[in-house]
């Protein structure tokens, strides 16, 4: 059996939120603050702690207004249920998948209660709701309704202890196909069906200068712990009970050996002379606490030269993270095995693996995950598997570039249709489900592109996709011009921005990841105007039609495309979702127009580069020529790093100039020029 699916309501950004895990690992990725950190709270407070505890500030923003919808269904005399009904409730669902023909379900058993022999689900619902019976006190001696500003904050900041005093988890088993159909189960029942084990992002790995940290040493107690247990494997029980025995060991020598040195230091009490304290005598025990030991004195040493070992805090504190949560799989392994009734589904959460770790060991690790546990269980007594299931989150766009799309679930945070302004909530987007119409040469080639490239797309705020080197390479460089010629706008580069270079052939196939990832991106191609389909490249003047496969896919409802319709396209034309295109375009109406890059470059620098001609077509043919003597990284370089007295092309400003906006904010276009800023200017800016 394992977990199938995950929903989550009314935790904080997780207001409606469903979740699909793989077999084995799900990558959860995303930018700050969107709801990867909650859902492993959730979780922890819900399966883990023995008696789940929230504040109002746990509940989705999105839901205060329901309650005050229910203090006023409540003043209004409204039934126990309808009021009920309106209260806010934390829950979590677990959808678990499993074999009908097994013969023994184990402790999942109790919680199918359909009858349809063709069901292979079963749903377990834990909900932190309102205590039976607890409405009128809930509700007691809170402020009249309507609410004011006033008396509403009142209301919530009186909330705050209400909820923790007078709400409560339930746990019951549902019937997946009729929701009325409950059992009622025991939390203990829970626990026996689902075992859970997190290591935290912050794992006390910080390096010191003054005190050392034993962070690994600590674990060694959890592992002694589990070792002790009547229900651990006969191997670990025999190495916890040989520590037991050499402490008791060292305990009876200190007692018969210090303790008589000890008590010379203690006064006999009938030397006091106070009435009934003559016949009392004071004895030293020592106790010694095995765990403590581990935990307190027990320090990990790492092999060092010569026969000194070196201290824990010594070694990096990339291999300490790693030796740290491999020891935790272990320790979570262990407890698996030695919990009296083998839970059904072990799920471990690990956040942001890549703490400390080169990008190799980050992709060693992730496609390492899942075969550790297999090694784990096989190094066990039995050949029994361990029924794990890792749900990992992070930032390293290498560990979700080696993981592959199909274990990708993208946390997305946006505001909320309809509800308060400023009111956020999280949407998960599942890549498996996304992309699933994708041909699959595409999705295979955006697989391999991500994992060569160690694109970020799923890390960022908005994206720009270009034709080449020397885009890439002056794009920064167009950034600062702009914003240094229009410092009221909205600046670039200050927003989480990743740029690719993916080429005009192969733009199109991000199109579609694009928009599903909802990123604001700008597309700069170039226009690769041919004399017509199929035909040898030419200036603009002379082309009838394009190669570039970008701009044909982008427009493909134009038939037929015609260089003079590309041409004619208009700002708000060029837009498609939350995507713009940006191509080749004259600085002036009527004035040339470049093939590529490097002839825009240099249209738009004319004096600079000494480029004359009578005629609009003159002037494309010199440049074209120009461009044709530059090897293409060292023009880019030039221009990038030591030659910034230029004019960015308007085709690319107008596209930088339009991504910078927030979406949904218009910009019309400048036909302005954006000139360097002086080398003085540049350096101090």
């Amino acid at each position: 059996m394992r977990i199938h699916k995950i929903n989550v309501k009314n935790f904080r950004l997780l207001s409606d939120v469903n979740l699909a895990l793989e077999e084995k690992t799900t990558l959860i990725v995303g930018r700050n603050n969107s709801g990867k950190t909650s859902l492993s709270e959730v979780v922890r407070r819900l399966l883990e702690d023995g008696s789940a505890s929230f504040q109002l500030e746990d509940f989705s923003s999105t839901s205060y207004e329901s309650f005050c919808a229910a203090l006023q269904a409540h003043q209004s005399g409204s039934e126990e249920a309808a009021v009920r009904e309106l209260l806010p409730v934390i829950e979590l669902r677990l959808n678990f998948r499993y074999d009908p023909m097994a013969m023994d379900l184990g402790p999942l058993a109790p919680f199918v209660i359909d009858l349809d022999p063709n069901c292979n689900d079963a749903v377990v619902v834990i909900r932190y709701e309102l205590k039976a019976g607890k409405i009128a006190a809930f509700f007691e001696e809170l402020p009249l309704c309507p609410l004011s500003a006033e008396t509403k904050l009142a209301f919530f900041k009186s909330l705050r202890e209400r909820v923790s005093a007078h709400f409560t988890a339930r746990v019951w088993a549902e019937d997946p196909n009729d929701s009325t159909n409950r059992r009622e189960m025991p939390a203990s029942a829970l626990r026996n069906l689902v075992k859970t084990g997190f290591i935290n992002a912050q794992r006390g790995l910080d390096d010191v200068t003054s005190k050392e940290s034993d962070v690994l040493a600590k674990i060694l107690e959890g592992l002694f712990s589990t070792a002790s247990s009547d229900s651990a494997d006969s191997q670990d029980k025999l190495v916890a009970e040989a520590l037991t025995a050499a402490v008791q060991d060292i305990q009876t020598q200190m007692d018969e050996n210090i303790g008589s040195q000890l008590k010379k230091l203690l006064p006999a009490l009938k030397g006091f002379g106070y009435p009934g304290l003559g016949g009392q005598e004071l004895q030293t025990e020592t106790t010694l606490d095995v765990r403590r030991l581990l935990s307190n004195f027990t320090k990990v040493r790492y092999a060092g030269y010569g026969g000194i070992a070196l201290p824990e805090a010594y070694n990096g504190l990339g291999i300490r993270n790693l030796i740290f949560i491999l020891l935790q799989l272990v320790g979570f392994y262990k407890a698996y095995r030695a919990s009296p009734t083998a839970p059904g589904v072990h799920l471990v959460f690990i956040e942001e693996p890549e703490a400390h770790l080169h990008p190799q060991m980050q992709e060693v690790f992730i496609r390492q995950l899942a075969r550790i546990a297999q090694q784990l269980a096989a190094g066990g007594e039995t050949a029994e598997q361990w029924p794990v299931q890792f749900i990992v989150s992070t930032h390293s766009s290498h560990i979700a570039n080696e993981a592959g799309f199909e274990s990708i679930r993208y946390f997305l945070s946006t505001s909320m249709p309809g509800a308060t302004p400023g009111a956020r909530h999280t949407r998960i987007k599942d890549l498996r489900e996304g992309l699933s119409k994708k041909p699959d040469k595409d999705k295979n080639f955006l697989h391999q592109y991500l994992t060569l490239t160690r694109c970020d797309l799923f890390f960022a705020d908005k994206a720009v996709l270009v034709e080449g080197l020397s885009e890439r390479l002056l794009l920064p460089v167009v950034i600062e011009k702009l914003e240094s010629s229009e410092p009221e706008a909205q600046k670039l580069s200050s927003q989480y921005l990743t740029v690719m270079e993916v080429g005009g052939a192969y733009a199109h196939r991000f199109f579609d990841l694009l928009e599903f990832l909802e990123l604001r991106s700008l597309v700069i191609t170039d226009i690769d105007a041919v004399l017509a389909a199929g035909d040898a490249a030419c200036t603009v003047h002379e082309g009838r039609a394009t190669s570039n496969a970008c701009i044909k896919s982008w427009f493909s409802d134009d038939d037929p495309l015609t260089l003079e319709l590309i041409l004619a396209k208009t700002n708000e034309q060029k837009l498609k979702g939350r995507s713009r295109i940006a191509y080749q375009c004259p600085e002036v109406a009527g004035g040339p127009c470049g093939r590529t890059f490097e002839d825009a470059f240099i249209l738009a620098n004319s004096t600079k580069f000494g480029v004359s001609g009578a005629t609009p077509g003159d002037l494309e043919t010199a440049a074209r020529e120009m461009a044709s003597n530059h090897k293409k990284s060292d023009f880019a370089l030039t221009y990038a790093i030591a030659d910034r007295d230029w004019t960015a092309p308007r085709y690319i400003v107008d596209g930088v100039r339009w991504l910078a906006q927030d979406e949904g904010v218009s910009t019309t276009a400048s036909t302005s020029t954006i000139a360097a800023p002086s080398p003085e200017g540049a350096e101090h800016g």
